[in-house]
């Protein structure tokens, strides 16, 4: 029965972290799209924008050696 509690204790905990981790990245991508509506020089723009995909290699290649 304890087993059980903890397993579905650990589901939730996933499905929180991974709805957070959404609205992050929404909000990331928000913040982008805004900077280059108000017309921030196009290098600063490009430069969050590789921040934020070098961001999400870093969480996928965290991922995978969670995987292992």
């Amino acid at each position: 029965m304890a087993k059980k509690t903890i397993n579905e204790l650990t589901l939730v905990s996933k499905f929180v972290g991974a709805f957070f981790d959404g609205m992050q990245k929404n909000t990331a991508n928000r913040f982008i799209a805004k900077a280059k509506k108000r017309g921030l020089p196009k290098k600063v723009t490009d430069k969050l924008a590789q921040i934020q995909k070098e961001q999400d290699e870093l969480e996928a290649l965290l991922r995978d050696i969670d995987k292992l």
